[in-house]
Formats: C-alpha cells, structure tokens, sequence
C-alpha cells in the first residue's frame, strides 16, 4: 500500500509531515478555523521544528489548508510553538477592529543549554498573536512566563485556553509539580489579555498524584434538558496508565474530564494563597473522572462554541505515546503521520453524562442507505456503518482483525489480528446494555460511537482491501450502511 492508499477521505490529515494536537479551534464570521500541532519536516526529520498548521472551512466538510501559520521562529518560541487555544475578542476587550478579532494564545517553547528540561533548563513563555480575521496574524507578545509561575511549578506549564466570563478574561494553563510530579491546572486573571495574575489553582485530592502532568486543560459549559448549565474541567493527565485502574486510563496517556459541582472559578478560587502556595489546591475528586473515548488512538482534544451555539470536541486520532516517548507499533505511512477526530458535537443526557456524536455535517456526505442482515457484508472502508433496536449481548466483527465485543456489562474492542494490531491487544470499559452502534469507517480510521454517544472508541485502522468485512451476532438487530463522499482538503501550501 502507499501512503496515498491510507489517507483519510473524511478526517483531516496533513499533506505531508506530522500532525497532532488541535489548537486555537474556533468560528470567527462564519469561517471554522482548525489549527493543529504540525512538524511538516517529520517523519523525515525527527527533529522537525513544531508549529501550527491551519484549516478553515465555512462549512466543517470542503477545506483548505493555509500551512503553518505559527512557527519557531523567535527568541521566545526558538524550539516549539506548542498548544494552545483561540479567543473571539470583541472591541470591549480591547480588539482594535469592530467586528472583533481572534486571539491566538500558545506556549513558546524554549529549551537553555543545561537543566534537564523538568525541574531547570526549559522557558515556557505563554504568548498571544492577534488576528483581524482568524488567518493573518500580528506580532508575537510574550503575555507571561516563568516568573509568573508558582515555585511549586516545574517547567512545565503549557497549553493556555482564554474563556470571558463575570466581565474578566480568565485562563487554564496545565502544569506539573516540581516535588512531587503532579499534575495540575493552573487559572490567571485578565482584563485586557495581555496583563495577567494567578487567580487559582487545582489538582487531586489524593496522596498520590492523578498522572505526572495535566495537559490541554479546557472549561466546558453544557445545559441539561432542563437548562441548567453544568460546568466541566476537562484534561489529559499523563502517565495515568500506572494507576491500574479498572476499565480506565489503558493508554500511556489519558483524555476525559471532571464533572465540577458549582462554578469552575469558585473551585479553583479556593487557593487562597497563590504564588506563594507550597502546592496546587487540592479540590478534585479523581475518581469522578470520565474518559473521553476508550480506544487505542485518541488524545489532546480541545472544544469550541461555534455560531450555532454548539459544542464541538476535535481531538487528535494517532499513536499513544509509550513511557519514553517512542511510538510503540508502526505506523505503514512515511511521508505524513496523524490525523484528527471528525468534529464531535457535545450534548447532556438525563443522567448529566456528555454525549459524543459526529457533527450533523458529516450526514450530508452519505449516500444512499444499504440494509445489512448481519450475517457478513462487505462494505467499502468510507462508510457510516449504523446499527439499531440491538437487543442481547453480541459481537461487532471487522474482517477478522478487529471486533467489538458485548458481554456481561462490559465493551471490549480488541485486535485479533496482530498483523494489522501491530501490538495493540484490547480497551475496555463498562457498558451496562448495548443498544445501538454508529461507526465512522474510513480508510484507516475508526471511530465508534455506542448508545447515542454515550461511549466511543477510536482506533486507527490499517487494512490493504479498499473494503471491510462486517459481521455481528447479536440475538436482535436491524443495521445499514451508507457510502460516504469524501471531505475536500485545498492543500493551497504543502506545509
């Protein structure tokens, strides 16, 4: 197979290069702007400078690529303009235009000659670019580094995410601890963006830490059937996998979030003593974490509002990391690496647990709807594979590789062939009763959503057939599946 032969047709990928980590992910006059970790000289180079790549599109399905748009390119940024998040500004603010401007908010990475990179020799240097219309961007402006840093703080604090709420700007930074690797959020004040003071600060409540570091952290506001809106701390704790827990946390790495009772900010205004704490506040319960997805290939997901007032989650679809940071299986492309998640649209059940469902823009790119008995379909690897009325436990099965199995409430997606696992064995997690099935098939891409979204498992996928071998058994089902036109992608720059 060539590398062409595994491109996505409905998830965006790069050109060439590496990509990962959604960033600054926003709507501004009607355009969606995706902007993603990008190394466009890796695989080749692994030393490849980090920056941003950028998408826009005015309608989540036909795309172009505007390159990397933020790159090392500054004393302040030297080794890598790395994840952060996007701000809709308004003249209140202090946006120089009318209709408002996006800021751009990253951590520059910046790495000195000695120290090991934790506890010394790393600069973390929090920085906006301001845009009068999303892709042409200003100066860079160093808004904070790490003087302003708690000293329980290691070298790593990262990934900046700006909300407006009780007339202040306000930011999450993840961080680590210097004593004890812990990770934690870190919350700062603004009234005009570029001046801020801490304002809080969170982490667990238990002894031993909930992962060595809190990365991507992201607020979250949702409102149940009933309009009450509830309010989220979502984040990807690193090196949860140790932990051993039950059903959670598999990965070397983990993405989910924390239901807060109240207010985010009353939470993280209960550390009174700011910069001068010996440690992050201890107000998170770890065990109410809840895990975004719970396949192989996810992670570093980032949410937005856009102009119709939904909630939409883009995360990055690739290879979990292992614990020295070495990709653990092969990846068969060599000229581009990653790809993101299509956009997911959060929503509230009854229960005050989020739902994960493809954006209703992907639906326009079915076909024709074809029934399926259950007993063996082929069916081509671009396609929207639904399954409904499931009644009993059973098995989803993918071409003797791959299957999705229901028993005695529990999910289990595991590779049965290791040829094309290459090392991936098994996830699992807790599902009391299946009902229905939605997968998301592309060419080396799954994405599966379960019970209206109430869990998901996404995985990367590679086969050479250009088609996918269905079968299931369960006792009750009725299922379809429709052939999907691709997604657009105007690579205007190859990177």
């Amino acid at each position: 197979m060539s590398d062409e032969s595994w491109r996505p047709k409905l998830h965006l990928a790069p050109y060439k290069g590496s990509i990962s980590d959604p960033n600054g992910l926003c709507q501004f006059r009607g355009t969606y702007h995706i902007c993603c970790q990008n190394a466009p000289e890796y695989p080749g180079n692994f030393d490849s400078p980090h920056g941003w790549g950028h998408y826009v599109s005015r309608d989540l399905i036909n795309w172009v690529f505007l390159g990397c748009q933020v790159m090392p390119d500054c004393p302040s940024d030297k080794d890598g303009s790395y994840s952060g998040g996007a701000y809709i500004a308004t003249p209140a603010d202090g946006a120089e235009h009318d209709g408002g401007e996006v800021w751009y908010y990253y951590t520059g990475n910046v790495r000195l000659p000695e120290g090991d990179g934790t506890l010394a020799g790393r600069l973390a240097n929090q920085t906006r670019m301001r845009s009068y219309n999303g892709i042409h961007m200003g100066p860079k402006e160093v808004i904070l580094d790490n003087s302003g840093y708690p000293v329980y703080c290691s070298n790593h604090v990262r990934d900046p995410k700006v909300w407006k709420q009780n007339n202040s700007l306000h930011m999450l930074l993840g961080a680590r601890t210097r004593n004890d690797s812990r990770g934690a959020v870190l919350c700062y004040r603004s009234d005009d963006g570029a001046h801020w003071e801490l304002e809080g600060s969170v982490t667990n409540t238990d002894s031993e830490p909930f992962g060595y570091m809190w990365e991507c952290p992201d607020r979250i506001t949702l409102a149940d059937t009933q309009g009450t809106v509830h309010e989220f701390l979502a984040t990807c704790p690193q090196g949860t996998d140790e932990l051993g827990l039950p059903y959670m946390l598999q990965n070397v790495h983990g993405n989910g979030y924390f239901p807060i009772d109240g207010s985010l900010l009353d939470l993280l205004h209960q550390d009174h003593e700011l910069m001068h704490a010996q440690a992050p506040h201890p107000g998170i319960d770890q065990t109410t974490f809840v895990e975004w997805d719970h396949g192989f290939d996810y992670y570093a997901c980032q949410s937005f509002i856009d102009e119709k007032n939904r909630t939409l989650l883009i995360g990055w679809m690739s290879l979990p990391h292992d614990k020295n940071d070495v990709r653990p299986y092969n990846n068969p492309t060599d000229t581009w690496r990653g790809c993101l998640t299509v956009p997911r649209e959060l929503t509230l059940n009854a229960d005050g647990h989020i739902l994960q469902n493809p954006v209703a823009e992907i639906d326009s790119l079915r076909g024709e709807a074809v029934p399926f008995d259950g007993a063996s379909a082929t069916i081509p690897k671009v396609s929207d594979l639904v399954i409904s009325h499931i009644a009993g436990d059973g098995t989803l099965r993918f071409d003797e590789a791959l299957e999705l199995r229901f028993s005695n409430g529990e999910a289990e997606l595991v590779f049965t062939d290791d040829t094309v696992g290459h090392g991936r064995k098994i996830r699992r997690t807790k599902v009391d009763a299946v009902h229905d099935i939605r997968v998301i098939m592309d060419t080396s891409v799954f994405e599966i959503f379960i019970n209206g979204g109430e869990t998901v498992f996404g995985t990367r996928y590679y086969t050479e057939a250009d088609s996918v071998q269905v079968s299931m058994d369960f006792p009750e089902a009725q299922a379809c599946w429709y052939p999907m036109s691709p997604i657009s992608i105007n690579y205007v720059v190859d990177r």
